[in-house]
C-alpha cells in the first residue's frame, strides 16, 4: 500500500515527473487505478492542445481515448486521457516523491463508466491488468459495469 491517499478513480498532479526519457521533468496530471502489491497502475492525462492527432487521419486517431472536460476530477483544461499512455509505477518511487504528488479531485461516475467502456473494448492492455482495474474500481465504491 502507497504511503499516498489515493483510491482508483483518483487525478493527481506529479511535479517533476520522473519517468520521462529526457531531463527536463514537468508537472503531468494522472489517473490513479489502484496498486498491484508493488506496482501502482496510472495513466497519463495530456492538458493538451494537440487533438489533431486524434483526428481522422492523425497518428493516434485509432488509440483509444477519452476527452474530459476542465472541472471534471480538479482538471483545469480538457484533456485527453489516451488508453496507450498506461504506466505501472514502483510504490517505492511513488513513496519517494511524494512530496511532488497532489490529489485534485477524482473521475465522477460517469467518466468512470466511459472509461470503462474503452478499457473493456482495447486490445492492448492484459485482461489481468483490466481485472485489477475493475477491482479497484468497485473498492474506490465506483460502479463498474460487467
Amino acid at each position: 500500500m502507497t504511503e499516498i491517499d489515493l483510491k482508483a478513480g483518483d487525478i493527481f498532479t506529479w511535479q517533476n515527473y520522473p519517468l520521462f526519457m529526457d531531463d527536463f521533468k514537468p508537472q503531468r496530471w494522472l489517473l490513479y487505478l489502484g496498486n498491484q502489491s508493488v506496482e501502482a497502475i496510472v495513466y497519463q492525462i495530456s492538458t493538451t492542445k494537440q487533438y489533431q492527432h486524434y483526428n481522422e487521419g492523425g497518428d493516434r486517431a485509432k488509440n483509444s481515448y477519452l476527452t474530459i472536460p476542465a472541472g471534471v476530477g480538479g482538471l483545469i483544461k480538457e484533456s485527453i486521457l489516451d488508453l496507450s499512455f498506461f504506466e505501472s509505477v514502483p510504490e517505492s518511487l511513488l513513496n519517494r516523491c511524494k512530496t511532488d504528488i497532489q490529489r485534485m479531485g477524482s473521475l465522477n461516475q460517469d467518466y468512470v463508466n466511459k472509461f470503462v467502456s474503452l478499457l473493456k473494448k482495447d486490445r492492448h492492455i492484459p485482461q489481468k491488468v483490466k481485472k485489477d482495474i475493475y477491482a479497484y474500481l468497485r473498492e474506490a465504491r465506483l460502479k463498474v459495469a460487467s
